[in-house]
């Protein structure tokens, strides 16, 4: 029998035995972890270097993207000199007008506020340039348009047209925040003095700038045989005849067969000019970019001088693409924005205005015929002459096309009471013309256009 001091030495010794098995199987154990870990590191490594090389391409192709708009097209283009980031101001999506013989365009004039994130760091107004020549504009001079009570009112995207003894300034107008986008027409007389305001009441806008119940932008307009016309959609091919205050009467409605456009919904851009059977109009679409931005193009497209105002023609690819490789600020999206052209008759030539990226603003001169050889025919009117075939399209009131928009229930058929004014007549002398916001005037009810 072993003395206790032996059998203490003994039961140690068992118990060292032990803990050595243990720390040997939990090494073993740890070794075949890290072997593990070593396999699965190694696999990281392999991704994480591919998707290294997918970044890396992705971002040189980011860097790369399509050349700046000037280095598009062969066409004689450009950017107008103005003070692009002064005063942290931007210059951008313009429009163009004739008068008295001499070119101005109009900018959106917007100032962004770097103490406040965006997109609400901003307050736009429109400012007025004598275009001197392509390099050389006159002073600025802002269009003095209601800032309404709360002066906040903004204004931006505007389009305008001569009408031979006015001019129809249509463009958005909001506050941030607080309204939808709202479209207007503000009526001026050919030395600039503002006339009136109309509010027109289609689709989602309202008889003011709290009546919307939901944006609306990108509507054009043209005058054909004394009559007011508003391009409300190109697809379809919305046309909307109006009163001589821009109230709608009639809405023509028409579809694009076998369209091949695959670059985003064709939207608004400049306002339509007749160029012998046809009007020609320059539209802007998008598709998504990077990092929920978008790319905008810029194409052009033509409808029947007549109603129901078919589409003709129409671009197939963009003539161009907004850029990263222009101007723009923070993660701006990438932008060409139409917003007007002239025709020169004797030249046979288009001179195009449109923004760049919400920084600036470009030009372009398109050759006619050049334009003509990008666009594909969809309907020949000088065929369709020679047939004499009558025109169709889907007539619908402007009450019913209201309801289909809206989704309201107009059970009487008639066009409710406005608490607005009842508008400029843009047809009225100068003289007759009423002042900017008049007070409150009540409106007759007017019957609803029956649908043919």
């Amino acid at each position: 029998m072993a003395s206790p001091s032996k059998q203490l030495y003994l039961d140690m010794d068992s118990k060292l035995k032990s803990f050595q098995d243990d720390l040997g199987s939990r090494a073993t154990s740890i070794n075949e972890a890290i072997e593990e870990i070593n396999v699965h590191l190694e696999e990281f490594r392999r991704i994480q270097d591919k998707n290294n090389l997918s970044v890396d391409k992705i971002m040189r192709q980011f860097e790369q993207d399509i050349p700046r708009f000037e280095d598009q097209t062969n066409f004689e283009c450009g950017i107008f000199p103005l003070p692009y980031g002064e005063d942290n101001r931007l210059y951008f999506n313009p429009t163009v007008v004739e008068v008295k013989g001499e070119r101005w365009l109009i900018t959106r004039n917007c100032q962004i506020d770097p103490h406040k994130p965006p997109p609400y760091n901003s307050f736009s107004k429109l400012t007025r340039y004598k275009i001197i020549s392509d390099n050389e504009l006159g002073p600025g001079i802002d269009i003095k348009l209601p800032l309404g009570n709360s002066k906040l009112e903004q204004w931006e995207d505007p389009r305008i047209f001569n009408s031979g003894n006015k001019l129809w300034l249509t463009c958005t107008n909001f506050i941030q925040r607080k309204t939808y986008a709202h479209q207007t027409m503000a009526v001026l007389d050919l030395d600039w003095n503002i006339l009136g305001i109309n509010h027109p009441v289609y689709g989602n806008n309202g008889h003011d700038l709290w009546a919307n119940k939901g944006h609306e932008k990108n509507w054009t307009w043209f005058l054909h045989e004394n009559e007011v016309y508003m391009i409300y959609n190109i697809e379809p091919h919305t046309v909307v005849r109006c009163d001589s205050a821009a109230s709608p009467v009639e809405t023509l409605e028409t579809q694009l067969e076998k369209d091949i456009w695959f670059y985003g919904q064709r939207r608004g851009g400049s306002n339509p000019i007749r160029i012998g059977d046809e009007y020609f109009a320059f539209f802007h679409s998008s598709t998504p970019w990077w990092n929920g931005r978008r790319r905008y193009y810029m194409g052009a497209y033509a409808f029947e001088a007549k109603p129901p105002f078919r589409i003709t023609r129409s671009s197939t690819i963009p003539m161009l693409y907004g850029s990263a490789h222009n101007r723009r600020v923070l993660e701006f999206p990438l932008v060409i924005f139409p917003g007007g052209s002239l025709y020169d008759a004797e030249k046979q030539e288009h001179f195009a205005v449109f923004g760049v990226n919400d920084f600036e603003s470009g030009w372009i001169r398109i050759p006619h015929k050049d334009l003509l050889s990008t666009m594909r025919i969809y309907y020949d009117v000088e065929k369709e002459k020679e047939r004499d075939v009558p025109a169709s399209a889907s007539r619908i009131a402007s009450i019913k096309r209201v309801a289909k928009v809206t989704g309201t229930d107009f059970g009487d058929k008639e066009i409710p009471e406005s608490t607005g004014d009842a508008g400029c007549d843009l047809f009225a002398a100068a003289g007759e013309s009423k002042a900017v916001d008049p007070p409150p005037a009540k409106r007759s009810r007017k019957r609803a256009a029956k649908a043919s």
